[in-house]
């Protein structure tokens, strides 16, 4: 049997006849509102979400997709912010109504532009971060390339970006690593295409490997015949564009044989193009970004050199002399610097030899 609820009249919101009892002063709690979230996400893969810097140049493309990627798949990034001036067409203060390069009119021939924080083509309003390469804290600049006139890159000044233009980077720090290639941001450039998702994550905390190399070491020319110096300081367009097969495809620890030791233990920062570079500090400084923990030349493994594999498999076997592809395919590259494709037997030759192998790094940034 229901009982009757007519005596206490919930559904009058202004002054009720019968009182009400306070809770107890031991049950108070703070209200939520004078709280804040605090926690975030794990370190790994921090929640914040960045896009990339719309004006950097491009490297490779897609060949599936046709669409450029800007950074490789490894690089140590910094973000530009609105608390940065430069480079410009960055990120700005709301209230200063910025405005980013979107299409070329097919009427006029003019640049059109979107705002950054009120238009369809603007930035997502989560992203408050903008990728680019880190620079190791040293002033740096940036080269664009034949490959940006194909690609339609949009210059920081305007305009087109045209091969041997360039601009500057300020000194910057590491924020993280990607952990997979990041496209060119094309946002609004064409009516009926956008590469989606616009942005995404970093890694800071994380056991990676890539390939090393080693230079300007005395016993290496004898050796190597020409040597080769994929130099990761690209601080000039000539060095740029003569390592330009290499770096813009491969992520990779430079190891100068002469200034650096190259051991376990040393702490890892980045050179002026995101690379990996062997920092040359006994403590931890603002541009460490993790710490050499293995170093491996020891290949082929597990009999892989006598599995059989068939030239662009892209898999250790006869054809990499067992080695992993991107050891491989790397030391391929560098060694074409100098003029000379190397065969098999000469890579795996170099590798086991030391002067390429796997660098494995913590990453703690």
């Amino acid at each position: 049997m229901a009982v009757e609820n007519f005596s206490l009249p919930f559904n009058v919101h202004n002054v009720h006849q019968m009182p009400i009892r306070n809770r107890p002063s031991r049950l108070a709690q703070t209200p939520l509102a004078e709280r804040f979230r605090f926690e975030v996400s794990e370190g790994v893969r921090p929640a914040e979400y960045f896009a990339p810097f719309k004006y950097l140049p491009v490297l490779l493309q897609d060949t599936t997709t046709e669409d450029f990627i800007v950074i490789p798949k490894g690089r140590i990034v910094s973000s530009v912010t609105t608390e940065d001036a430069q480079p410009s067409g960055g990120m700005i203060y709301p209230s200063g109504d910025g405005t980013i390069d979107t299409f070329r009119s097919q009427i006029d021939d003019s640049f059109k532009t979107s705002d950054i924080d009120n238009s369809y083509f603007g930035y997502d309003e989560y992203v408050t971060n903008l990728l680019v390469p880190a620079n190791g804290g040293t002033i740096s600049t940036v080269y664009y390339t034949a490959n940006d006139t194909t690609a339609l890159t949009p210059h920081i000044s305007g305009g087109y970006a045209g091969a041997g233009e360039e601009f500057y980077l300020p000194v910057n720090y590491p924020v993280g690593v990607v952990y997979h290639d990041w496209y060119q941001d094309i946002r609004g450039k064409y009516l009926n295409y956008r590469m989606w998702p616009d942005g995404g994550h970093v890694l800071c905390d994380w056991y990676v490997e890539v390939p090393y190399v080693k230079t300007t070491a005395g016993a290496q020319s004898s050796t190597l015949g020409s040597g080769v110096t994929p130099v990761a300081t690209n601080g000039d367009y000539t060095s740029y564009l003569a390592n330009y097969p290499v770096n813009k495809k491969f992520t990779y620890l430079e190891v100068n044989m002469d200034t650096d030791t190259f051991k376990p233990g040393v702490w890892i920062n980045s050179d002026l193009v995101g690379n990996y570079n062997i920092e040359g500090v006994s403590t931890k400084s603002i541009q460490t970004v993790g710490r050499l923990i293995g170093i491996d030349n020891r290949f082929s493994k597990s009999g892989l050199g006598d599995v059989q594999t068939y030239p662009g498999s892209r898999m250790p076997g006869t054809q990499t002399a067992g080695l992993p592809s991107f050891l491989y395919e790397f030391v391929v590259a560098c060694q074409t610097l100098t003029g000379t494709v190397p065969t098999v037997e000469d890579v795996i030759g170099y590798v086991r030899a030391g002067f390429y192998g796997v660098a494995r790094i913590q990453l703690h940034i």
